[in-house]
């Protein structure tokens, strides 16, 4: 009878221990079994789950491509400028003029390819610009730039041969808030000979601007000096100087 009860309690003893043990298993260094499998489970990787990132990746791929900015930049400007011109070698006074100009560029991220026109009519000259447009500072148009530009301009005369010259140029574009700002440019242009004379020239321009989402409204101040020394002699250079106010609109796409 004792060895019964004695083998009876035997068992009951050991029943309680497997199932605390299986319940709370406890490895030597203290870590919990079942929690290790579940740490597994969550880090087991399946052909399923990366078929199902694979399309994930793909949704968000083309979400990025309609919502991401496109590479590809255009402006399209036209201005209008009344302006007085004097020559330093003439007896009468500066006379006053207008002229009509036409801007256009194109960006695919920093480097772009400009053209420009301008026309004044009452003084007899037309000139056509190209240029290369390399920005420094900057990702878009319309945001605060540093561009630096390289070009050659064409300059029709009503009495001569026509003007042609190459120019360096400096732009810089200055957002003070979201939608106001200056923008400033100085363009130098290379000496070149015309009519047994040494011509060169610089231009200034400086002004302020105000966006209204794809739509910009500026005015500017211009100068541009231009300078002619006769070949082979001692006569002093003849001066032209151009100077007025331009204003026109922006167009950005």
């Amino acid at each position: 009878m004792f060895r019964y009860s004695a083998l009876k309690a035997f068992f009951v003893v050991i029943c309680l221990f497997s199932q605390e043990g299986y319940s709370q298993s406890r490895w030597g260094s203290g870590i919990d079994f079942t929690q290790r499998a579940a740490n597994r489970e969550k880090s087991r990787w399946s052909l399923s789950d990366w078929l199902a990132m694979k399309d994930r990746n793909r949704m968000m791929d083309m979400w990025l491509s309609v919502n991401s900015p496109s590479p590809f930049e255009v402006s399209l400007a036209a201005a209008y400028m009344s302006y007085e011109s004097g020559s330093s070698s003439a007896a009468e006074e500066s006379k006053n003029y207008a002229l009509y100009a036409g801007e256009f560029s194109a960006y695919a991220q920093f480097i772009g390819v400009g053209a420009e026109y301008q026309n004044s009519s009452n003084e007899k000259l037309v000139d056509w610009a190209g240029m290369l447009n390399i920005r420094l500072l900057g990702n878009s148009i319309q945001n605060t730039s540093l561009t630096i530009n390289l070009g050659q301009r064409t300059r029709q005369l009503a009495e001569e041969e026509n003007l042609v010259q190459n120019f360096a140029q400096g732009s810089l574009q200055l957002y003070l808030t979201k939608y106001f700002g200056i923008e400033g440019r100085y363009r130098s242009y290379m000496p070149v000979t015309i009519s047994n004379q040494e011509v060169k020239s610089h231009a200034i321009e400086g002004g302020l601007f105000i966006d209204f989402k794809g739509l910009r409204i500026f005015g500017s101040w211009y100068q541009e000096l231009e300078e002619r020394k006769p070949l082979g002699g001692a006569a002093e250079a003849e001066k032209q100087d151009r100077k007025g106010i331009k204003s026109g609109f922006k167009i950005f796409f």
